[in-house]
């Protein structure tokens, strides 16, 4: 039997700082879901069990499998605030809610000059990673259907930063910038071919249009989903639920190296729309 250790134990959790605007008191989404994460330090012990305390040990390619067919991975969490904070993306600005720490990596050790890399298992070691968002557009006197995820101009894209570890993501215990007006401050103007104008088939997760009750979803990526971007299935997925196509073939997730970050961006597009984000997070799964 694999150990367990009281809920809340489970990952490095690092938090980006608070933004301006008051929102209700929301439940913790993840918390809600009373699941058990794993340390780094749960696996480890683990896979010494199954390889040295039994009396004859297992090779490490069953071990291997053993772990992986468990999904008893250690993971990292990010969230983009922390209180009761949100918010709020006006026309035609982008913002970066947050980016995660470089994978298998440890916040604490990053701004060290050769910072050692966490145990892993090869150069993909990415096995899944969930997003959790709350949030909603500027609303009216709609109300979630069928159609709300079309002609829908608020929603939510990522960015792989590639190597983000080499990059002095933190200085003196901040976070800094690494992409291009991360905070939103500009109103961009978009030509009708710029790929950012509109939501691509690799985009997130769309806001249901003209709803606005608090929209809580939450998206789960996987190492081995294989659903492909024309297939029938993935075209009623992004219909109903407002996923992306293109991001439901687990190829984001096994093509994640050692080192690299994800931004998780929300954008809002065209006069009067905007996107309200009460809450997000991104937790990150890697194969030791």
């Amino acid at each position: 039997m694999l150990p367990r250790h009281p809920r809340g134990r489970g990952g490095f959790c690092t938090r980006g700082p608070p933004r301006k605007s008051p929102s209700p008191s929301l439940p913790d989404i993840e918390a809600e879901t009373n699941e058990f994460f794993p340390q780094l330090l749960d696996v480890l012990k683990v896979r010494y069990m199954l390889q040295w305390k039994l009396r004859e040990g297992f090779p490490v390619e069953l071990i291997d499998e053993i772990i992986d067919d468990a999904e008893y991975w250690p993971s990292t969490a990010h969230h983009m605030v922390e209180g009761d904070q949100h918010r709020i993306i006006g026309t035609d600005r982008d913002q970066v809610l947050l980016k995660t720490v470089p994978l298998c990596y440890d916040r604490r050790n990053l701004e060290q000059p050769l910072p050692k890399k966490l145990p892993h298992r090869g150069a993909h070691p990415c096995r899944k990673i969930i997003f959790h968002l709350s949030s909603h557009d500027q609303g009216s006197r709609g109300s979630v259907n069928d159609e709300m995820y079309s002609a829908s101009w608020t929603w939510f894209d990522t960015e792989v930063i590639r190597g983000a570890h080499n990059r002095k993501m933190y200085v003196n215990g901040e976070e800094q910038e690494l992409l291009e007006d991360e905070r939103g401050h500009v109103r961009r103007h978009f030509e009708p071919n710029d790929e950012l104008l509109l939501p691509r088939q690799n985009k997130l997760q769309v806001n249901g249009k003209h709803v606005r009750k608090l929209q809580n979803n939450t998206i789960v990526w996987h190492y081995l989903d294989d659903i492909q971007c024309d297939s029938h299935e993935a075209h009623e997925i992004e219909r109903n639920k407002g996923r992306g196509r293109s991001t439901l073939d687990g190829q984001y997730v096994r093509d994640l190296e050692v080192g690299d970050s994800i931004a998780l961006w929300a954008r809002a597009r065209f006069p009067g729309w905007t996107n309200h984000v009460y809450r997000a997070s991104v937790r990150v799964f890697w194969a030791v």
